[in-house]
């Protein structure tokens, strides 16, 4: 065969194969992507609050839980924060596959997690990577006391946050109160809960020698800006001396709600820290993170609340 045939042949063939190389990329590049921008930052400690709905099923119309722990692996390796406080966890299955799917897409043993044995099907827990935090205890609270807590007793965990060869323990609390906004009687039993904790936190400050610094993470299904008279967060509200919400500056806002569904948009996802860690640690910023905007299979695939997240300047 003359030498310019054969070139020509093969050129050809070198062409076909590039155009089918082209169309298998751009099929993949088609396919819907989450591209969440990153929180999480080299020299703080990064703390989220999230209710990841009824994980993993946020939609009676999903047939593939799947697809809604791939979503959150996602999502939180996008992210890039150190820990997570989570709520309503239905499967602890599905939470080590989340786990495990976390672990093998970051190529390495970095993230590990709690549930909170004691909670209903709608567990509590954490998420965290395992280059920074370590647990240290962990204990859960008014086990004996389940009516005011919806039957998800608060899970505290004692915790040492490690980066740039500095630590920070710290306590954290995760909570999930009881929900119905409308109900009289649950707003009762959300205030006698609030109430309690803010007791125990205060007894607990009292100890000879125990640790300050306590971060209360969760869904709260309350809102800060509620007036006196049906406010149930009074008892940290009033007490500024050892109470901060790193989400009030949010509330009453019109954009900054952190539950999506049925028209009552409203921030109730919250973190409350002592003053301890305000005056030693500033948090640099906090975030009602908007991640069903920038990712439209959120609500359906993921969940109907938004995390609320924030940055401290502990490293």
């Amino acid at each position: 065969m003359p030498v310019s045939v054969k070139f020509i042949i093969i050129s050809i063939f070198a062409l076909l194969l590039t155009a089918c190389s082209k169309k298998a990329t751009d099929a993949v590049e088609e396919l819907p992507k989450i591209n969440i921008p990153r929180f999480g930052e080299e020299n703080t400690l990064e703390i989220a609050s999230w209710n990841i709905r009824t994980f993993p099923n946020p939609n009676p119309n999903i047939s593939n839980p799947g697809q809604t722990v791939t979503s959150v692996k996602e999502i939180i390796l996008d992210l890039d924060v150190d820990l997570y406080a989570v709520q309503e966890i239905n499967s602890a299955y599905e939470f080590g596959n989340l786990l495990d799917s976390l672990n093998a897409a970051a190529g390495a043993n970095m993230y590990d997690g709690r549930l909170n044995e004691q909670s209903s099907s709608f567990k509590t827990g954490i998420i965290f990577k395992k280059s920074v935090i370590e647990v240290l205890d962990s204990t859960y609270l008014f086990v004996n006391d389940l009516y005011d807590f919806a039957s998800r007793p608060p899970f505290q965990l004692y915790l040492r946050a490690s980066k740039n060869g500095r630590t920070f323990d710290f306590n954290l609390i995760v909570v999930h109160l009881k929900a119905e906004d409308g109900n009289p009687q649950s707003q009762v039993r959300r205030r006698n809960s609030i109430q309690k904790l803010e007791n125990y936190i205060d007894a607990q400050l009292q100890q000879p020698g125990s640790d300050p610094d306590f971060v209360i993470a969760g869904d709260w299904n309350d809102e800060l800006e509620d007036p006196t008279s049906s406010n149930v967060f009074l008892p940290f509200l009033e007490d500024t001396l050892r109470y901060k919400f790193l989400t009030l500056p949010f509330a009453g806002s019109s954009s900054e709600y952190s539950y999506l569904l049925g028209g009552f948009n409203s921030l109730i996802d919250h973190i409350l820290i002592t003053t301890s860690i305000d005056t030693t640690y500033l948090p640099l910023t906090t975030q009602v993170l908007k991640l069903d905007q920038y990712y439209s299979l959120y609500v359906s695939e993921v969940s109907d609340h938004r995390p609320v997240a924030a940055r401290f300047g502990t490293f």
